[in-house]
């Protein structure tokens, strides 16, 4: 099942993604994601996995997703995993007890779109992060108890930097 937590991305200026672009990012009401979840335990007979969606639902404070988490533990215990996407800066800007919250309360993983190991390429796209920071989150997200699934976009460094970039990956994925 996924739930819109969030409409858009907070970062919003990666120059390869169009997908919210047409968005202006901000925060669903709490009180209108909670009566999602309720109309969904209606609806459905069973719920084995939840999405928060939009771009970066790990933007949200800590208090609302665990909110969140805490209704979806209520109304769906069947549930086996919680997933959300996030931003490397979302990772970074919680804390470590923060992020074990999350994870003691159901968030199980944490997808992040990396897209490439090498700083210029990511400065490039507009990513926002480098990829220290980008491995620093990961390695924090981890070390909260939360799985970080990580996507690169192939050949985003073009011709002109493909081999940088490709460097850069690996040594980001090792």
């Amino acid at each position: 099942m996924i739930v819109q937590a969030t409409v858009g991305c907070a970062h919003g200026k990666c120059t390869f993604c169009s997908m919210y672009k047409d968005k202006s990012f901000r925060a669903r009401a709490l009180d209108e994601v909670l009566e999602d979840f309720r109309m969904a335990r209606a609806a459905y007979r069973k719920v084995g996995r939840v999405f928060l969606a939009d771009g970066d639902a790990l933007a949200l404070g800590t208090d609302v997703l665990l909110a969140i988490l805490g209704e979806i533990s209520a109304l769906f215990p069947e549930c086996e995993r919680v997933s959300i996407y996030g931003t490397p800066r979302d990772a970074l800007r919680k804390t470590p007890d923060e992020l074990r919250a999350l994870a003691d309360a159901g968030l199980a993983i944490v997808y992040i779109g990396a897209e490439s190991g090498d700083d210029e390429v990511l400065r490039r796209v507009g990513k926002g992060a480098t990829a220290d920071e980008i491995i620093e989150a990961i390695r924090k997200l981890e070390d909260a108890g939360l799985e970080a699934s990580v996507t690169f976009i192939s050949g985003l460094g073009g011709a002109e930097l493909s081999e940088q970039h490709a460097l850069g990956c690996a040594r980001v994925i090792t």
